[in-house]
């Protein structure tokens, strides 16, 4: 006769605190034989990715782990006896950040790790301290490790603590003053944690310490390239759009008001203005040598019993005889 189904233990709960990033899963099984029985560990899909297992711990029932980072973890345990039944148990890992870790500064420098003495990381050590105007015995030396040929890191703390959250400002400013005076090229001066606010519509971003804003919200970009230079998320999208279209508007308003300005400011040219004299009483022969070439009739010969001349063209005009109102004389008057 077939017992109880078999019941599974993952440990339940476990709670690590870096820099301890190692750490022993102990699954066991009730209600079955621990030889016969099959184990299988899986992490949830919603758990951090960086950790790993050693050793094809998985399918055993102790499940070893390293290199964890700060998160939550669920790890599922299976088992399964000779018979085919089965069970599952959920263990709960919670990862600590390093009490401090904010206060911790981060020095880069360009040199390969393999060629830093114990003697030369002392020097570095007193130099900084000497930059701060400390004692070599408050610089708390965390840890050292290299991330490239020629990247070289130096992780360390301050004590007392209170030096620490600013820390990192005014070595970067004393460091670019005087950038000979460590041991090594410095390229990077920065905290461990990134502690940019974002204004509080973002987060920042561990790696290029720069922040990712919330939907809808964005750089402002006076302050990161003519105030202090830090990365926030202070505007929203909607609002820089339509200071955008205004200022737009503003511009096209501004040249349309400069082109019209323009164009008045231009002499017009003035025209000619032409006087029309009444020619009354002319005879049919001076009608006909005052009409215009081309047999162009004027309108004003058609219908008005007098021609009118303009002024212009009569002193303008070289005669080859004399005018015949000159000759004729007025009816009534003798000549003598």
């Amino acid at each position: 006769l077939l017992g109880p189904p078999p019941v599974a233990h993952a440990g339940g709960s476990y709670t690590l605190i870096l820099p301890n990033n190692s750490l022993l899963l102990q699954g066991s099984v009730t209600n079955a034989d621990p030889k016969t029985v099959h184990y299988l560990w899986t992490r949830d899909i919603q758990s951090p990715a960086a950790g790993d297992v050693l050793f094809g711990s998985e399918s055993s029932s102790s499940l070893v782990l390293v290199n964890l980072v700060e998160g939550s973890y669920l790890f599922h345990l299976r088992v399964t006896d000779a018979w085919g039944r089965s069970a599952t148990a959920t263990a709960t890992v919670q990862v600590l950040p390093e009490p401090g870790e904010g206060d911790e500064v981060e020095l880069e420098l360009q040199v390969s790790v393999s060629q830093v003495s114990v003697s030369q990381r002392d020097t570095v050590v007193s130099q900084i301290a000497a930059l701060l105007h400390v004692s070599t015995s408050d610089i708390q030396l965390r840890r050292l490790y290299g991330h490239a040929q020629l990247r070289y890191f130096l992780c360390f703390r301050c004590s007392p603590i209170f030096l620490c959250p600013c820390l990192s400002v005014p070595l970067s400013h004393l460091l670019s003053e005087r950038t000979d005076y460590l041991l090594f090229r410095v390229l990077r001066v920065d905290t461990v944690v990134c502690q940019l606010q974002c204004s509080g519509q973002g987060q920042c971003d561990p790696v290029s310490r720069l922040c990712l804003c919330d939907p809808f919200w964005t750089e402002n970009l006076l302050r990161t390239y003519l105030g202090d230079g830090e990365s926030n998320c202070e505007w929203r999208v909607l609002y820089v759009i339509l200071s955008g279209f205004i200022l737009v508007l503003l511009i096209l308003s501004a040249t349309w008001t400069f082109m019209c300005c323009c164009r008045r400011k231009r002499p017009s040219r003035v025209r000619r203005k032409t006087r029309y004299t009444i020619l009354d009483n002319v005879d049919e022969q001076e009608r006909v040598e005052l009409r215009p070439k081309f047999s162009l009739k004027h309108r004003s010969t058609e219908h008005n019993s007098s021609l009118m001349m303009s002024e212009s063209e009569l002193s303008d005009q070289d005669f080859s005889r004399d005018p015949p109102l000159r000759n004729r004389t007025k009816p009534g008057v003798n000549q003598i």
